[in-house]
């Protein structure tokens, strides 16, 4: 896309709008000497030949986890809250009702944000993300087993609850467990990288 009075960025060789002062896209300043466009360009370079970091599978499969749980938790949030919308347009005037469903809603929705900002913090290999994935997997076991005995008792089976949500749950706490473990090792035994 070219622009009617726009100019050419020297080091990136990209159009820009009349009125930018520096390149929309490499941050080269308009009136930047031919050493700061030569530097430009050998970033430029350098950052093309360098590969991307891939993480491996102890930083990856947490942050798969916690993510999923946090877009689940969130969302499941949300649901609750515009359940209790209805329930209220509904004319349940039970304020206990009302609070117990609304307590629950945005509790889903707390811990949905949280899951998701651990799973950010596991990214960068943060140890407090992987004490509170811990947390995290212990409570939702206990809550998912607790919301079933309370809310739905006679749906599924006590059992079948209990062993979903240990499984469920538990490889979610085991795989927030290797994190610092692992992380610990790298650090003593030096590993190659490509």
């Amino acid at each position: 896309m070219t622009f009617a009075e726009g100019w050419t960025c020297r080091a990136c060789w990209k159009g820009n709008r009349p009125q930018d002062v520096v390149c929309y896209r490499c941050k080269t300043p308009r009136d930047a000497d031919e050493a700061t466009v030569e530097a430009e360009r050998e970033a430029a370079a350098t950052k093309q030949e360098r590969p991307e970091a891939v993480p491996d599978i102890v930083v990856a499969l947490p942050v798969v986890i916690f993510r999923s749980y946090g877009k689940a938790w969130l969302r499941g949030g949300l649901i609750v809250l515009g359940l209790l919308i209805f329930i209220a347009i509904g004319g349940v005037t039970d304020t206990g009702y009302l609070l117990l469903t609304a307590g629950m809603g945005a509790g889903l929705v707390l811990i949905g944000f949280l899951a998701g900002e651990v799973s950010e913090a596991m990214r960068d290999r943060e140890p407090w993300a992987y004490i509170v994935g811990v947390g995290l997997a212990v409570a939702g076991a206990i809550g998912s087993i607790y919301a079933f005995n309370v809310l739905a008792p006679d749906i599924l089976s006590p059992t079948a609850i209990r062993w979903t949500s240990v499984i469920v749950f538990g490889g979610a706490g085991l795989a927030a467990l290797t994190g610092p473990r692992v992380k610990d090792c790298a650090k003593i035994l030096p590993m190659r990288r490509p």
